[in-house]
């Protein structure tokens, strides 16, 4: 199935470059739910989400006469745009306020809930140990709760994780690793193993 998919999104993506307009609505309609509740995790502004993401679709719009390489992965693409946008349009609206980063000064700091506690509940674990998902989650680095999000939220690969990021694939293994680890030491091996 995400091989019919992916052969659907670049037959889009074909057809938009050929001036396919329609294309391009669905190609909108198709990633416009999970930019948004991206973009809501690196800045709970909506007007700023909203804005960067109709700033991306118009950017791409207009440049597609334009663009002479090939995006293999639309998705990523997709999510480094808005992820570059919101951080610029953060940074620019904040100049006199100080802008939320984390330790390392180089990362904005990654707002999260996750629905995925749904698929905890599905499988009957205990309230108790919920809490614990919760809680281990919130009390990770801004980054790897990213990376959790967009692996099991956007269900993203490394590969494409990298390109969100900004690391090689490499890096991108050794950040999820890391965070699963600091989750697996508050919570039984055995119950989250299964879940991940």
């Amino acid at each position: 199935m995400p091989d019919l998919t992916n052969k659907n999104i670049d037959f889009l993506w074909r057809s938009f470059l050929k001036g396919d307009d329609k294309s391009f609505s669905i190609i909108y309609q198709q990633h416009i739910e999970g930019l948004f509740s991206y973009g809501l995790k690196l800045s709970p502004d909506r007007e700023i989400v909203k804005d960067c993401i109709q700033e991306v679709f118009i950017d791409l719009f207009q440049k597609r006469n334009k663009i002479n390489i090939e995006i293999k992965n639309l998705k990523s693409y997709l999510f480094v745009a808005l992820r570059n946008c919101i951080i610029k349009k953060i940074t620019q609206t904040r100049k006199y306020e100080p802008l939320e980063l984390n330790e390392d000064k180089k990362e904005i700091n990654f707002h999260v809930e996750y629905s995925f506690h749904d698929k905890l509940i599905e499988l009957e674990i205990s309230n108790e140990i919920k809490n614990k998902l919760h809680n281990a989650i919130n009390n990770l680095p801004d980054r790897q709760k990213e990376i959790i999000y967009l692996k099991f939220e956007e269900e993203m690969n490394y590969d494409q994780i990298a390109k969100v990021l900004k690391i090689s694939i490499e890096s991108a293994r050794k950040l999820m690793y890391r965070a699963l680890l600091s989750l697996r030491e508050i919570i039984d091996p055995g119950k989250i193993t299964s879940i991940l």
